[in-house]
């Protein structure tokens, strides 16, 4: 007889059983387009390269169509795209001189075929940038920065020198710049990457300066803001330092972190700029060893996560705030990139939890049909987030790159390799070589039966090569997974031991030991800060201001109210009952009543009545319409006359 396993993970604030010894051969976490970082954690993870790895399902298809945006309008144009170093048009944020130009030309070139500068625009751009470089290494228009910071009212160029506009296009020019030379192998490239460096250098006396304090924060914290343009330039003087070998570089991104904390605090009005400032902070802790940096870090994603910065959709704002009206893709994107930072170096489940929760929610309602990112438009209350807004501005001057710079980033990660094994950290369709235990090994993930109350995958490793003996394969347990289910090709039951949030499989190579994975979960209530209510099932509960979820995913209605009022059954678990709509089974049914504070006979004659509100992912909504996932519930035992009445909403009970 078959038998469902329930499998407990224990919850393990650090990872000594995962500890691999920061001295290996292969060494730490190696990314393609920079020198491998070392493991100063001692976890020496092998990241297979982006550009060998396949991304399948949604996923896979909205990497390829981010990827083909890059060849159409407006980045047909070398002229658009070199305008904030050339100032040859104009367009939209040429005084952020390096920021459409840099951002091009490092996505463009992580995405490039190996060896090939593509799109066409990519090789122009490659052959003209270095030119446009001042004597002092920076771009954009001529500077005096002994002068004070200036600070305009409107991101437009007026024609003044407007100085921290031009610090942030400089810093996302010279991440480019490198990643164009770690692509291509241009030493003109690398040339102008150094000078731009010894900018940095050379103004820490100005734009370091601690009497100026007072000045810097006149700027505020939104775009234009110093402690939002500076700030994101240790990333690229860190990996700098890592292609020279020039740790002045390195010294110099150090007191920039220093400084930081001057002016790091939530709330503040650019999530973008802060979080980008972040992912430098962990980059340094990797180069320097210091714990420092990775304990601020940590800290910011503890703040974020805790405080409702962090919305239940997965996601951030556009301003780091608990509430605002916009999001950014750039900002879901480092959020990304924060979490799979912080996964690197500790290990811990946790992070790959936030980024799933991100990437299966608020990571897709910020991507548009052309492969874009952008802003989407929010409403709600000095709480957060309470409905999504169908209006959508794609952003072609950041977050359709950033945006897409996430999604090449989180490649690299959904299959890992180390001397302890193959980790898949992502129930996402995947196909990729990893390097464990001194072979090499195509581990691929490919999706199953898919129901309302489970998901199904299938693992599957073959040797690439010689091999000494199939690997260790580790599947991450989700947080939202209640049971699982490990079958062999013949459908036996496999023992699967739980270590640390990950299920340890015992594949053998080949079809014939691809292992089937079934996840079980069910139907669930959060407060707003993403942190589970579980109901008194024997009375009725009203909960104000509470979040639905079914697996992955976030539940939302088609709805302009804020937090439309529900009545649900509550099993003898607590948990609320969701019967599924007979004619899709993704999608479910609740009942609307009045308001939460509806009375017995009223939740009695609603659940009677059945005006059925029907509840789905993003993914199975209208999005022409506004969208709610923040609702007023009133859960009545599932054996009361509300409870039965509301078993013939849509079919039989979930």
């Amino acid at each position: 007889m078959k038998k469902t396993l329930r499998l407990a993970c224990l919850a393990i604030v650090l990872w000594p059983a995962f500890a691999l010894g920061a001295g290996e051969s292969e060494g730490g976490a190696a990314t393609e387009g920079s020198k491998p970082r070392p493991a100063s954690a001692g976890l020496g993870w092998i990241l297979p390269a982006a550009r060998d790895v396949e991304l399948g399902g949604s996923l896979g298809k909205a990497y390829r169509r981010g990827v083909a945006r890059l060849d159409e309008d407006p980045y047909r144009s070398a002229v658009y795209l070199r305008s904030d170093l050339s100032f040859e048009m104009q367009r939209s944020f040429t005084n952020y001189s390096g920021d459409i130009s840099g951002r091009f030309l490092e996505i463009a070139s992580l995405t490039s075929p190996q060896g090939k500068a593509s799109p066409k625009t990519l090789d122009e751009l490659l052959q003209t940038v270095a030119g446009y470089q001042k004597p002092d290494g920076h771009f954009g228009r001529e500077v005096d920065w002994r002068k004070p910071i200036d600070d305009p009212p409107d991101n437009t160029d007026s024609g003044k020198a407007v100085r921290t506009p031009i610090l942030w296009g400089n810093s996302r020019l010279l991440v480019g710049l490198l990643e164009a030379h770690a692509a291509f192998g241009r030493p003109d490239l690398l040339k102008a990457a150094k000078r731009l460096g010894d900018f940095y250098v050379d103004t820490a006396g100005v734009l370091l300066d601690p009497a100026r304090e007072a000045q810097y924060r006149s700027t505020g914290s939104y775009a234009a803001a110093y402690v939002t343009d500076y700030f994101p330039a240790i990333e690229g003087l860190v990996r700098l330092c890592q292609a020279t070998g020039d740790d002045r570089y390195l010294r110099h991104a150090e007191r920039m972190a220093d400084f930081f904390q001057r002016f790091d605090r939530l709330p503040i009005d650019h999530s973008h700029g802060n979080l980008i400032a972040y992912h430098g902070l962990v980059l340094l802790h990797e180069a320097t060893g210091k714990r420092e940096y990775l304990q601020r870090a940590l800290d910011r994603w503890k703040d974020a996560v805790e405080g409702g910065y962090v919305w239940p959709t997965g996601g951030v704002g556009e301003m780091f705030r608990v509430s605002c009206g916009t999001d950014e893709g750039c900002s879901e994107a480092d959020w990304l990139r924060l979490n799979l930072d912080l996964w690197r170096i500790t290990g811990q489940a946790r992070f790959l939890d936030a980024a799933e929760r991100l990437l299966c929610n608020h990571f897709a309602m910020n991507r548009a049909a052309n492969g874009g990112y952008g802003h989407r438009g929010f409403a709600g209350d000095a709480e957060g987030p309470l409905l999504v807004q169908p209006k959508f501005t794609e952003a072609v001057w950041c977050c359709t790159f950033h945006g897409l710079l996430g999604m090449h980033t989180l490649k690299s990660y959904v299959v890992a390799g180390s001397d302890r094994g193959v980790f898949v950290n992502f129930p996402f369709e995947v196909s990729a070589p990893v390097r464990a235990l001194g072979g090499v090994w195509q581990a691929s993930l490919r999706r199953g039966t898919v129901t309302e109350r489970s998901f199904e995958c299938r693992v599957r490793i073959d040797p690439q090569g010689a091999a000494a003996g199939p690997p260790p394969v580790f599947l991450r347990r989700p947080d939202w997974a209640e049971q699982v289910a490990v079958r062999d090709a013949a459908g036996h039951t496999i023992e699967a031991a739980c270590e640390s949030g990950y299920l340890r499989l015992p594949l053998r190579p080949g079809p014939a030991g691809e292992l089937t994975v079934r996840f079980a979960f069910a139907p669930r209530v959060e407060n707003r800060r993403m942190r589970p209510i579980v109901a008194d099932p024997s009375k009725t509960n009203r909960l104000r201001g509470v979040v639905l979820g079914n697996g992955p995913h976030v539940l939302m209605a088609l709805s302009d109210r804020p937090r439309p009022a529900l009545v649900l059954a509550a099993g003898r678990d607590g948990r609320p009952r969701l019967p599924k709509a007979k004619d899709d089974g993704k999608v479910f049914r609740a009942v609307a009543v009045s308001g939460v504070d509806a009375s017995d006979e009223q939740v009695l004659e609603a659940a009677r009545a059945a005006c059925p509100v029907p509840l789905a992912p993003w993914g199975g909504l209208d999005r022409t319409r506004t969208a709610a996932f923040v609702f007023d519930v009133i859960l009545v035992p599932a054996d009361s006359p509300a409870g039965k009445a509301l078993e013939n909403v849509a079919g039989d009970p979930g």
